[in-house]
Order: C-alpha cells, then sequence, then structure tokens
C-alpha cells in the first residue's frame, strides 16, 4: 500500500461523519459503510489496499468470529470523529464514538497495510486491544485481546515520500478515483479466476453432450422390448417340450409360429440364457422383465433428453453469469468449492446446484427432476423463490427460522433471473416459506402468502 496514498485516502475519509457498518465480506477483506460511500479494504498479504466499489458486495461465508462480532458492537451506526495516518506508518486509524444504551464510548479502528503484517485491530482510547483480526501474542509487538498495543516505531522514509509524491500528489482522490483503482486492482485476478470457472463449465458441457450423444434411440428401445416380450411368450409356449438340462447352454433354439391359421409358417429363434438363470420358468420371467424395462426407457425417454438440454441451458446461463461477476467475492458465489469429507446426493441427475450468499445455502434446481428433489429437500421454514409466470427454475433458501436479510434476498433473486436465462423487460420473483408451496403434478406448484420482488432487466 501506498504511503502518500494512504494519507490522502485518510484525509478524504476524514469527511464522512457517521459510521453505518464496517464488516468482513472475506477472510481478509473488509467492506467499511461510511454514509453509504463503500470502502472495500483488502489485508491480504503483500497486495493490501483501499479501494471504493460502486454497490455492496455480498460474500459466500457469513463471518461470526470475535472480531466480526465486535465490529457489529461497536461500529454500527457509530460517529467518526476523526481519520488519519500513525506518522509515516502505513496504518489508517479511524477514530469513532460507539454509542451504548447510557453513554459514548471513543474507540479507534486501525488497518495496518505494513506488507506482509497487515491486520485490522480494534482498540479502547487507552490502545487497549478489544479484538484483532490477527492475534500476535508472541511477536516482537505483541497483540493480545486486553493488552495495551504498544506503536509502531516512525519510519525516515523522505525518499520514498517524495517518488510516491510525483505519482499521486496530482490525482483528486475521491469515489470515483478509487472505483477506478478498485477496477485496475481485480483485472487480472479476476479475469483468471473467470477464466478457470469457464473452463470447469466447459468440462461439465462437455460430459452432458456426451450423455445426451449417447442416449439409446427410442425406435431401439422398443424393439428390443418386442423382441423380449417375444423370446419370454415363445419359452412359455414350448416349456413342456424343452430338456431341463438345456438351461446350462449359452442359448436356446426354439420355433416361433408366426400365422397361427398356418402352423407351418414359423422361424427359429436363438434365445440367449444368462448363466445366473436356473429354470425356462425363470427365463421367461426375465425376458417378460426385460421387456417391461426396454418399454419403460423408451417411454421415459424424452424426459431424459429435455433435462439434459435443461442441464446444459443452464450451464450456459451460469457461464453468463460469471462473466458478468464485478468481484472475486461474487464470482465465488457462482463457483463454489468442493467441501471434502461430505457426500453428495447426486443420483442419476437429480441433485441440484448448490452455493452460498453471505453464509446462506441455497439450492437450485437445473431441470424438473432437480426441482423435484429440491421441493423435497427443503423444511416447512426454508424460503422458496420462483420467476413469476415464467417456467423456470426453483430456488431455495436453507434458511429455517432464521431472518434472511434483503439484501440476500435480493441478491438471490437476481441470481434467478440471469440462471433462467430470462432476458428483457421488467420481471417479478415471487418468494414465501415452503410450507405454503403446494406441488400438483411433478414440480409444477401453486403457493400462497408470498411476497414479491421486482426486477428490471
Amino acid at each position: 500500500m501506498n504511503l502518500t496514498l494512504l494519507q490522502q485516502i485518510a484525509r478524504y475519509i476524514a469527511q464522512f461523519k457517521k459510521i453505518y457498518f464496517c464488516k468482513r465480506i472475506d477472510d481478509n477483506v473488509f467492506l467499511l459503510n461510511l454514509e453509504n460511500t463503500l470502502f472495500y479494504i483488502d489485508l491480504a498479504r503483500g497486495n493490501s489496499g483501499i479501494y471504493c466499489i460502486e454497490r455492496e458486495i455480498l460474500g459466500v461465508k457469513s463471518f461470526n468470529a470475535p472480531m466480526d462480532l465486535k465490529l457489529r458492537e461497536y461500529c454500527t451506526n457509530a460517529t467518526l470523529t476523526d481519520c488519519h495516518t500513525d506518522g509515516n506508518n502505513r496504518i489508517l486509524c479511524l477514530h469513532f464514538l460507539a454509542k451504548s444504551s447510557y453513554k459514548s464510548e471513543s474507540f479507534c479502528l486501525e488497518f495496518e497495510f505494513t506488507g506482509k503484517f497487515t491486520n485490522a485491530i480494534l482498540l479502547n482510547q487507552k490502545r487497549v486491544v478489544i479484538e484483532a483480526l490477527r492475534h500476535l501474542p508472541n511477536a516482537k509487538r505483541p497483540l493480545q485481546v486486553g493488552r495495551i498495543l504498544p506503536k509502531l516505531p516512525q519510519q525516515t522514509r523522505a525518499l520514498e515520500l517524495l517518488q510516491d509524491s510525483k505519482n499521486v500528489d496530482s490525482q483528486n482522490i475521491n469515489k470515483a478515483f478509487l472505483c477506478e483503482l478498485f477496477t485496475r486492482h481485480c483485472a487480472q485476478k479476476l479475469e483468471s479466476a473467470k477464466a478457470q470457472a469457464q473452463k470447469n463449465l466447459d468440462s461439465k458441457k462437455l460430459v452432458l453432450e456426451k450423455s445426451l450423444q449417447n442416449l439409446p434411440d427410442k425406435n431401439e428401445l422398443e424393439h428390443l422390448s418386442e423382441q423380449s416380450a417375444l423370446f419370454a411368450r415363445c419359452i412359455l409356449a414350448h416349456l413342456h417340450e424343452i430338456e431341463p438340462t438345456s438351461i446350462y447352454a449359452s442359448h436356446i433354439f426354439l420355433e416361433q409360429n408366426l400365422d397361427s391359421l398356418n402352423p407351418t409358417e414359423s422361424k427359429t429363434l436363438q434365445i440367449p440364457i444368462p448363466k445366473e438363470i436356473a429354470s425356462f420358468s425363470d427365463l421367461a420371467q426375465y425376458y417378460f422383465l426385460l421387456s417391461k424395462k426396454y418399454a419403460k426407457k423408451a417411454q421415459n425417454l424424452h424426459l431424459q433428453i429435455e433435462n439434459l438440454q435443461d442441464s446444459l441451458r443452464f450451464l450456459d446461463s451460469q457461464k453468463a453469469l460469471i462473466q458478468k461477476a464485478t468481484s472475486l467475492e461474487e464470482l465465488k458465489i457462482f463457483t463454489p468449492q468442493k467441501q471434502s469429507g461430505k457426500k453428495n446426493d447426486k443420483k442419476s441427475g437429480t441433485a441440484f446446484e448448490v452455493f452460498f450468499i453471505a453464509g446462506v445455502k441455497v439450492g437450485v434446481g437445473k431441470n424438473a427432476s432437480q426441482n423435484i428433489a429440491l421441493l423435497k429437500a427443503a423444511s416447512a421454514e426454508d424460503i422458496w423463490l420462483h420467476v413469476r409466470d415464467v417456467p423456470s427454475s426453483h430456488m431455495i433458501l436453507f434458511c429455517g427460522k432464521a431472518k434472511v436479510a434483503e439484501s440476500v434476498l435480493q441478491k438471490a433473486g437476481q441470481i434467478l433471473i440471469e440462471l433462467c436465462g430470462i432476458k428483457g423487460g421488467n420481471l417479478s420473483v415471487d418468494y414465501t416459506k415452503r410450507k405454503f408451496v403446494k406441488i400438483t403434478q411433478g414440480a409444477n406448484v401453486v403457493y400462497a402468502k408470498y411476497q414479491r420482488l421486482e426486477f428490471k432487466s
């Protein structure tokens, strides 16, 4: 983090009077809301910085570590009294008043950008550590809750400051400038992550396309069903005259009459005998069951084709959504990491897509089968979402009785519209608790006691 730039950002932040909130949106990223101006504070070691963003970013996880809880307690609707750097150290100090029910107290939130030793530290006015992102009790400068944090010695950096001034002094530090910095900061990493995500989806798409190509032909399935039924009827017709020991052969040859009025017209059938069959009555039963199996496959083939085609369309929508991602945190929502040690319930393509928004598990059906599986997996208190008047994917927020933030609902609705590939016009997403959704047939439902989200696309 450039020292002169940090000093100028500190002067810009000092103009604000109110801290609406400060929270973590990724492992090393904080979102600071000053009067609805959003500061994106990246404390990644070796690549830290402060930027502005146009809209709030919802991360994958919800953070509830002690530092996160203290930030909610002290930094929500607090009064900002001052902002400065710690002299020539790359440490941003935000002084603020936190109002409790009976008094106001002064605190300081420090963001350290000192190379590989980045940190966020909450202190009281006597510099006693309340909480920190990283605890360093055994370091040369010990950082421990309940202990006074000594200040870093000042660095003499006249040459560095002069060089920094040439690069930064001419810039007007404002929201637009910091938003542009954020775009440049994320560009390379974001494009690389997008390329990897697109590659993963292309691999999934290839598997689905091969599955679609390898589906059997309906006419062939119907022929196999008729042939198996013919084998079964022929075996039963000759059951009284077949030698029982013939069951140990690999095939049996039987005459099948082609015309019941003319017994002389017949043809010889070569019927395979599976090794596990013990008698010819079992063999007849085997071919009757096989005939039913082929008939059912032929009957349901169109459903398999529809499900695979729906899954392919869903992947295309997912790729478009990834391409629109404006931050790594947003991209992580659309490209969830596989969780080791947990079994996936994918069976015959009936599992549904799962991702997380701010710690809330979200399920989306890619096709009719997955919509049914999703509805069955949801509990009564979970939230169900669907694009109004459009046959499309169902979505479930697996939240139980926990209250879901409006921002999470809005993000979920937006993602649902994008994943359904719906474009143009004003769109509505209805949502209600799962217990108010009744399945009528297949994945078709009726629902009541719903609320509505409005979107313009």
